[in-house]
């Protein structure tokens, strides 16, 4: 797909594509809910004393919801607690739209507000994540495949989940054949 620039927000120093941007331009936004990080025994994962919470879409294609970006809500003092984390799940929510389907934007805006503990789990949850869809996209050796691909960094991980997930698109396209 191509590139999809959003209008400036007014008042704002950004640019972006919100999910209407994306409808505009006849693009499928897929059905998504809110999920909680649990452990094998069920237990909702907490940092900073707040759930771990993801965005899944369900693609169609899979016939299964598929993890996308984590609700992170920054802190602030300008605004109250639901006003920070409607503004987490709304950027979650556009950034799993944006993975998910491979769309690229110019100029976004970046939430940089991420501890050192919560960079590391982000890192670790994401390495996860790519390592699963590598393993349903038919992948024998992880390890290799992301060394091959530069490893893992905040830059490369949307394009390498994208990439994976084409390919299970794809891999289940072939078995419809």
């Amino acid at each position: 797909m191509g590139q999809i620039i959003g209008n400036k927000s007014d008042g704002h120093n950004y640019h972006y594509a919100s999910l209407a941007d994306i409808a505009r331009q006849g693009i499928e936004i897929p059905p998504m809910r809110v999920v909680p990080l649990t452990d094998e025994h069920g237990n909702i994962q907490t940092a900073n004393g707040q759930p771990i919470e993801y965005v899944e879409a369900y693609i169609t294609q899979l016939g299964d919801w598929v993890r996308g970006a984590r609700v992170v809500v920054p802190s602030s003092t300008r605004s109250n607690e639901a006003q920070n984390y409607g503004a987490a799940l709304t950027y979650a929510r556009r950034y799993t739209v944006l993975t998910l389907l491979g769309i690229a934007c110019d100029d976004d805006d970046k939430i940089e507000t991420h501890s050192e503990a919560d960079q590391k789990a982000n890192e670790e949850a994401a390495k996860d994540e790519l390592r699963s869809l590598y393993e349903k996209a038919g992948g024998a050796d992880f390890e290799k495949w992301l060394k091959d691909c530069g490893g893992l960094t905040n830059r490369n991980f949307p394009a390498l989940k994208a990439k994976l997930i084409k390919q299970i698109n794809a891999n289940a396209e072939k078995e419809k054949a």
